[in-house]
């Protein structure tokens, strides 16, 4: 990665730092969507919702920490400029919420569309 020198270098990068927290999102919830398949039913008194609840928030906790990690360890040494550097922290601060924010929202929306499935499951039991 070339150093951050000037305003313009710093705007595409705060640009392409936006596009990845997207990115991200939309992975995690591929991923989401793998690892609730992956539990089986229980039958009975099926609980395995719980178990995909929880791998759920993991996911979500790990996606939105690692992508701030990331920025703030690698792509924040790259930058020499003090005012440069904070303005990367507000862009990252944006992203954490775009992130967070594609996650749920797409993840809730295909909840919804397959609610019958393992990954629509995660909403809860379904009232009979």
């Amino acid at each position: 990665m070339t150093p951050v020198t000037n305003i313009s270098q710093l705007n595409q990068l705060m640009n392409s730092t936006m596009i990845y927290a997207v990115i991200v999102g939309l992975v995690a919830v591929l991923v989401a969507l793998l690892l609730s398949n992956m539990f089986p039913w229980e039958g009975g008194n099926d609980r395995s919702y719980i178990k995909r609840r929880i791998a759920f928030v993991v996911i979500a906790i790990i996606a939105v920490l690692g992508f701030w990690l990331y920025n703030d360890l690698v792509v924040m040494s790259h930058i020499r400029n003090i005012g440069f550097q904070n303005m990367l922290r507000t862009c990252n601060l944006k992203c954490i919420g775009i992130n967070l924010g594609v996650y749920l929202v797409t993840s809730i929306a295909l909840m919804f569309v397959f609610r019958h499935s393992k990954f629509g499951s995660i909403l809860g039991k379904e009232k009979k």
